[in-house]
């Protein structure tokens, strides 16, 4: 398994971080996970100007181009022979440089994923959307990992943040939507998420295709009285939501989700073309 490290295709096990960093220490960085679809690498330039903005708000020294790091992307894939899943592009600090770092992994979202949906729940621990790093997507992620890692000991499969004002925010690795009576409902960036890829894409299809959507505050008890739930990050694309703690959800009347699945692969299908 090759890795690309500070330019440079490399066997993983020869790669070696510095104990001193801060990127190891305090984990200061921030990462993108893209998407690999039958070859190709789907939405690089939203995922690299939200590095590059990222990078800007942490300080940190992006010496490399759009083009480049996609060129990296993409003999990383073909070395490692991969055709469909994910690739994560790191950066983090290591005193006055920038490590860059880019893996794989194949995909693991079957179609049997996607026709039994996730089991969510609501998570204990708050978001906070007055905090420093709202919005980015730094590599100290253990919040969310442990977060998630409860939520699956329970036998969920994502677990939804309330915001400190009780107001729903996110999934733990996701971006969460809501359907209510034929309109699409998702919290807004201030009750303090990170704003996916494909949340953005979704927002857009819904306005392209005149479908009702709201963004804002919404409440734990709305989210519950949902018609249909939805989740989306670069990996997951749209995976519905089959039920939400004790309530059970209709997949085969998510007519509203089915329709977004759709839309999506259209355009998956556009930019391969």
């Amino acid at each position: 398994m090759y890795i690309h490290f500070n330019g440079k295709l490399v066997n993983k096990s020869d790669t070696h971080i510095l104990p001193g960093s801060e990127g190891f220490l305090y984990g200061y960085g921030l990462f993108e996970t893209i998407k690999l679809y039958q070859g190709e690498i789907i939405f690089f330039a939203e995922h690299f100007a939200r590095m590059e903005d990222g990078c800007k708000k942490l300080g940190l020294q992006l010496d490399k181009g759009p083009d480049e790091i996609l060129n990296y992307c993409y003999e990383l894939t073909q070395a490692n022979q991969l055709t469909n899943g994910g690739i994560r592009v790191t950066f983090a600090k290591n005193n006055q440089e920038t490590y860059l770092v880019i893996t794989t992994r194949a995909s693991t979202y079957r179609e049997e994923v996607y026709q039994k949906g996730f089991k969510i729940l609501f998570a204990k621990a708050k978001r906070n959307p007055e905090a420093l790093l709202v919005g980015v997507k730094t590599n100290n992620y253990l919040e969310n990992l442990l977060t998630l890692n409860e939520a699956k000991q329970m036998g969920y499969d994502e677990a939804v943040f309330l915001n400190v004002f009780n107001k729903v925010s996110e999934g733990a690795i996701s971006n969460l939507f809501f359907v209510k009576d034929g309109e699409i409902l998702t919290p807004a960036q201030e009750c303090g998420l990170l704003p996916g890829i494909i949340r953005s894409k979704v927002l857009d299809i819904a306005d392209k295709r005149g479908i009702p959507l709201e963004t804002g505050e919404f409440t734990k008890e709305e989210l519950l009285n949902a018609d249909e739930i939805f989740l989306t990050n670069s990996l997951l694309d749209i995976m519905p939501v089959s039920s939400i703690e004790t309530k059970a959800l209709d997949l085969k009347s998510n007519h509203v989700t089915q329709n977004l699945q759709t839309e999506l692969q259209n355009l998956y299908r556009r930019e391969r073309s």
